[in-house]
């Protein structure tokens, strides 16, 4: 099933929201990353290509189809999991199992079984019909209950434990110069080891108990998720009430008449384009603290699902005999546990500190002027809700920075054209749109389908997969930025290799009548980063899904790579590159861009230490030792003052309800990873990109080295062998001020 990656909330990003992540479910190794879809509007991607002869580019794999009814989605899962418990019991009954008898056969159905089930479970996140969505939801359930049985089949887990006693000391397996037999044999080290990690090694009584957790735990993520997906939630302020807020925004509200004082209102939804531009513009406090506070306390029904899953993982640690479910989660990932998490994030905490208190000082003083400005008393406070105001201001005032002016300039059909080249030229890829309504294979009529080739040879291009971009807020649909892996590439039974197909799920301002999407800069980095897990999924050269993709590496280093990436979007000149004003194609002034790129660190103090609460109030409530004694409301607002140096004020905010990353496998006592893969990520930049950042020879290195690799060699050797040496963190204290 699905694990979310989604959008990097860095600095180079810190106007944006927080955003939350898809479900996962054991033993899967697919994924949820990021985002596109374009409207009517048309933009030519083969266009800034090298001229190769199209009849070179004629995909050898179909896009896969997307005629689902709602039936047919329930129907197919069911027989999914009827045909899986066939082979699964075929398998068990092997007296002798081998790697070629049992292995194989069993790598082989995971293979084949991950796209239909990707394609299931995806639909409740993109469909426009509702009935659709319920379905897949449902198909997502069966699943979910089916692979948690699955991952407690003792009949399997004796015939792995067979097969891992034969090959784990076997140099004919453990050597990585046979990389087909080392790839057999770290698949059947991960999946040996996820077994135990199921509990495979306790009794048939714990075991059912176990069981019984898993199935909870993923009913109330794929409900917490279901929830915030379909709300509906607004909150409606007078024109005056939102004063500051431009026409351009202002046009996107839902106008009506308040049956009680007959007023005209304007409808402020909790999508993107709606609630950032409120709190960034709005010049009366009071529209921004009911704004925020509103956001902060959608979804209310989530706080009970997530009580409970705190519960359910402090059992879960228990029985499977952890100190707790961060000790227990972390085992699979680079920290290991949670002394080395807690370290990293009080240590970043503690040097931060002083620079976001001379942050905040300023943003006071500018406080303190605006309100005497607008004629309204200054108490000396500095609330939660002024933040994304001053800090929007302070760039106005100081740098002449106009987000607004800026993103006249990236419209969203030529910015994307840019984008797509900037990650041709540094990886040897082409991208090429499907126009032809025979090949084209779409959920909605505004998502774009394009092929991808690798072009290490020009004259004879290497199709490497599908991917989609969805881009635009609809009803029902996945309300923040992700990436959906829909299907790894494999080799299958025949030696022939079935191509991924990924796709970006995003939320950008839908064009207007009279205006086309216009991308404000953090979007930029957002596609930037997200595309970034898309070409992971895309370049992926290993024999089994299972060791493809994003998914295929420790969690705590997967957005590694596609922030890295967001660096580009820092560059004056891709910046220029990237820019056509929507109205004249004039390129961006110079002068726009040196006022952007120079705000980069403006306040960066104040963004890391946000996402600092949100990595500590992670860890702090899996490892609680009592979870029913946690004060979800003060910790998370104690913490939050504490932290981000921002003051609550007379309002405690429930932000957590909200906070899907936190409801997501990989991400729950995971958070900090954003950070800690910040370290690799700024590493890999400096050293190689740096000084040249469209270099493809460092990037074709990067593509292959770190990309398509996969999880079949350890992070760790890879970074030393694309950067020449061991990773540091010289080059991250350097970005973050504090060399």
């Amino acid at each position: 099933m699905f694990k979310a990656i989604t959008t990097g909330l860095r600095n180079s990003n810190k106007n944006s929201n927080s955003i939350i992540s898809g479900k996962t479910l054991k033993n899967r190794k697919t994924r949820i990353v990021s985002f596109f879809a374009v409207p009517a509007i048309a933009f030519t991607i083969l266009k800034y290509s090298t001229m190769t002869n199209s009849s070179l580019l004629i995909a050898p794999q179909p896009a896969p189809t997307w005629n689902w009814t709602p039936e047919g989605i329930v129907k197919d899962a069911e027989s999914l999991i009827k045909d899986s418990n066939r082979i699964f019991d075929n398998l068990a009954a092997i007296s002798s199992p081998t790697v070629e008898n049992f292995i194989v056969p069993y790598m082989n159905h995971e293979n084949k079984v991950s796209p239909l089930i990707n394609q299931l479970t995806f639909l409740q996140h993109v469909s426009a019909d509702k009935d659709i969505r319920d379905s897949s939801m449902k198909a997502t359930e069966l699943i979910q209950n089916f692979e948690i049985e699955a991952s407690l089949r003792k009949d399997l887990f004796i015939q792995f434990d067979k097969i891992w006693t034969d090959v784990k000391d076997n140099s004919e397996f453990n050597e990585k110069s046979d990389s087909k037999n080392y790839e057999s044999y770290r698949f059947i080290e991960k999946c040996h080891k996820d077994f135990i990690r199921s509990g495979l090694n306790l009794s048939d009584e714990k075991r059912e108990i176990v069981k019984d957790i898993q199935k909870k735990i993923a009913s109330n993520s794929l409900n917490f998720s279901k929830n915030l997906g379909e709300q509906k939630e607004f909150i409606a302020f007078t024109k005056e009430e939102l004063d500051g807020v431009s026409d351009a925004v202002m046009e996107q509200f839902e106008k009506f008449k308040d049956e009680k004082t007959g007023e005209e209102k304007f409808k402020v939804t909790f999508k993107y384009p709606d609630i950032l531009p409120v709190l960034k513009s709005a010049k009366n406090p009071n529209t921004r603290k009911l704004a925020f506070n509103a956001d902060q306390n959608k979804v209310p029904e989530n706080e009970a699902l997530f009580v409970d899953t705190l519960k359910l993982r402090n059992d879960l640690s228990t029985v499977l005999d952890y100190s707790n479910y961060a000790n227990y989660n972390l085992e699979m990932k680079m920290a290991k546990n949670e002394e080395t998490v807690f370290n990293f994030l009080d240590d970043l905490k503690t040097k931060l500190r002083p620079l976001g208190l001379k942050e905040i000082e300023i943003l006071k003083q500018l406080k303190e002027k605006d309100m005497k400005e607008l004629n309204l008393p200054y108490d000396n406070h500095y609330y939660i809700w002024d933040h994304r105001y001053y800090d929007n201001k302070y760039l106005k005032d100081n740098f002449n920075v106009d987000l607004e002016k800026i993103s006249e300039y990236y419209p969203i059909e030529s910015s994307i054209d840019g984008m797509l080249k900037i990650y041709e030229t540094v990886m040897k890829l082409k991208f090429v749109e499907e126009t032809d309504p025979a090949k084209r294979n779409v959920w909605h009529e505004d998502v774009k389908q394009l092929s991808v080739w690798k072009m290490d040879n020009p004259d004879a291009p290497e199709f490497i997969g599908w991917i989609y971009f969805d881009l635009h807020p609809r009803d029902g649909k996945y309300g923040h930025a992700a990436n959906f892996g829909i299907s790894s590439s494999y080799v299958d039974e025949n030696d022939k290799r079935s191509y991924p197909v990924t796709a970006l799920v995003c939320n950008f301002s839908k064009p207007t009548s009279d205006k086309p999407s216009l991308l404000k800069h953090n979007e930029l980095t957002t596609f930037f980063h997200e595309l970034g897990h898309g070409i992971h999924d895309l370049v992926g050269a290993n024999r089994c899904s299972r060791l493809n993709g994003p998914g295929s590496v420790p969690w705590d280093f997967v957005e590694a790579p596609s922030q890295m990436l967001e660096f580009w979007t820092w560059n004056k000149n891709e910046l220029i590159s990237l820019s056509k004003h929507y109205k004249t194609g004039e390129k961006i002034p110079e002068s726009l861009i040196e006022s952007l790129v120079s705000t980069k660190h403006v306040n960066g103090a104040l963004f890391a230490l946000r996402q600092l609460h949100f990595s500590t109030f992670d860890m702090e409530v899996h490892t609680a030792e009592d979870v029913s004694k946690l004060n979800l409301l003060e910790l998370w607002n104690g913490l939050r003052e504490q932290i981000c140096l921002v003051e609550n004020g007379d309002e405690m905010s429930k932000g957590y309800d909200s906070f899907g990353h936190i409801m997501s496998g990989a991400y729950s006592a995971g958070y900090y990873g954003y950070m800690w893969a910040e370290v690799f990520a700024t590493d890999m930049y400096y050293t190689k990109f740096a000084a040249d950042p469209l270099n493809s020879k460092s990037g074709v290195e990067y593509r292959d080295i770190i990309l398509s690799r996969g999880g079949i060699y350890e992070v760790n050797d890879n970074l030393e062998e694309f950067l020449g040496r061991e990773p540091n963190n010289s080059a991250f204290l350097k970005e973050m001020g504090l060399n």
